[in-house]
């Protein structure tokens, strides 16, 4: 059993009553285990401001600076007259805010045909301006070749100049790089993936401004990793969290938490983390953001899968650093979740202090609708 390392797959081939936004794995069950002496509350997540849209779905959030009552970027991709389009929500977590749609331009002269952009990790970049990171496909390439996005302007995605192709091509000479992801940024580094025709799953670390490219490997061999969230701890210290399959495991997804520093592109305190501390023989796992607990800890969402079974599930996790300075995969404290009684499956996608925000599905036929989670502190 594997995770799926992809948060949005290639929405344009699925029918518009299937999954749009995938984290991890799209499965579902009827053993959806759920926290009820944890009063986790729901709100449905959508986007205001726009006519005719359904299914609104959420990959990234970040905190907007100087702003308060939560007020925060949120990322994702709603359907509107049929069609899927990326979107970035400003206004409070819970909802009453506006959203924007981003698409990266064509270009004739350059042969580039866009058809779709997906957005993953927004980040402050100014009053009024942000960075986006994400992918979009072309006619060219064909619908299941994601290239890599850059924004860099005005939050309501007008700023033409601003959309950039992420390249990581470097890190892999003489190897055809398909599939690149920009899943996260913060304090001007991006963390994402790519394939190859050989392996997938290579995650990569880009600093925006000397455009420099970073492979991210873990200090052990694995068969693939993928790096999701990002969070900037200040200075040149960076906290990184995401997911690598084990070998001697089968092929396992289990959960990573990593320190990078800047200034000599090294790892430190790199830990592994399995859901509520479970044996990799039983469950894996795979984070999918991070964010600080304001105590020098963190929060992370998360999804799992029991091995051997179809179907993930949602969960919060919260670690502290030990006295070293390092991560105790002990110490880490895990609230599993469902979405409302109802819902076939719940993916935690994205995190901000104590919000989850993910997919549920239910219906019928299925449909895929977006939520935030208030996990109780």
């Amino acid at each position: 059993m594997q995770l799926n390392s992809r948060k949005l797959t290639n929405y344009l081939s699925l029918p518009l009553i299937s999954l749009i936004l995938i984290s991890c794995n799209s499965g579902g069950g009827s053993n959806t285990p759920t926290s009820s002496s944890t009063p986790v509350s729901y709100s449905a997540f959508n986007c205001p401001g726009t006519n005719n849209v359904s299914f609104p779905g959420v990959s990234g959030v970040r905190g907007i600076e100087g702003s308060s009552n939560n007020t925060v970027y949120i990322t994702g991709v709603y359907v509107q007259y049929g069609s899927p389009h990326a979107f970035l929500y400003q206004g409070p977590v819970l909802g009453g805010g506006v959203c924007n749609q981003f698409n990266f331009p064509s270009d004739v002269n350059a042969g580039r045909t866009v058809t779709s952009t997906s957005l993953y990790g927004p980040d402050n970049n100014g009053v009024g301006n942000v960075i986006v990171v994400g992918s979009y496909t072309t006619l060219e390439s064909g619908p299941i070749t994601q290239q890599g996005l850059l924004y860099q302007g005005a939050a309501d995605g007008s700023t033409i100049l601003g959309y950039k192709t992420l390249d990581p091509s470097i890190l892999s000479p003489g190897e055809a790089v398909i599939n690149t992801i920009g899943h996260s940024t913060m304090g001007g580094i991006v963390v994402g993936n790519y394939d190859t025709a050989l392996l997938e799953g290579i995650a990569f670390i880009y600093n925006i401004n000397t455009q420099q490219y970073y492979p991210l490997v873990k200090p052990s061999s694995s068969a693939s990793l993928t790096a999701y969230g990002i969070w900037y701890n200040g200075g040149t210290s960076y906290t990184i969290a995401g997911g690598y399959s084990v070998v001697d495991q089968g092929g396992v997804d289990a959960g990573f938490i990593t320190d990078w520093d800047s200034s000599t592109q090294k790892l430190s305190n790199f830990t592994t983390l399995n859901y509520n501390n479970s044996p990799l023989n039983l469950v894996g796992t795979h984070f999918e953001g991070i964010t600080t607990d304001d105590a020098g800890g963190y929060n992370l969402a998360a999804d799992w899968q029991y091995n051997g079974q179809a179907g993930s599930f949602p969960s919060f996790a919260h670690i502290s650093r030990n006295s070293a300075g390092g991560f105790t995969e002990s110490s880490t404290q895990w609230t599993s979740f469902a979405y409302y009684p109802g819902a076939s499956w719940t993916s935690a996608n994205t995190v901000y202090k104590n919000y989850v925000l993910g997919l549920f599905q239910m219906g019928t036929p299925t449909m895929d609708y977006g939520y935030v989670a208030t996990i109780p502190q």
